[in-house]
């Protein structure tokens, strides 16, 4: 899990504030793509939103070559996503 600039999403009729995300991987073949599963928290913990990201080709391909492949793969979702690593 890690901190992110908060972020206001509209979530069952009321505006609720993201301050943490959290990824975990759904599927990997190890080859070519990746999909992660993506969940956007509030201060207390609390789920507000979840999604999927998939990573493939080149992308995929410089994640897993990287140095720290779980730092990077908060980079990528956060570029994915539009939001902001605190």
């Amino acid at each position: 899990m890690r901190n992110i600039q908060p972020l206001d999403i509209w979530s069952d009729g009321d505006t609720k504030t993201a301050v943490t995300i959290s990824l975990y991987i759904s599927y990997d073949d190890l080859a070519t793509q990746a999909a992660l599963v993506y969940k956007l928290h509030d201060n207390i913990g609390t789920i507000i939103y979840e999604g999927q990201i998939l990573f493939t080709g080149q992308e995929y391909v410089d994640w897993g070559s990287s140095g720290d492949s779980n730092a990077e793969a908060y980079t990528l979702a956060a570029a994915h996503l539009n939001i902001t690593l605190a």
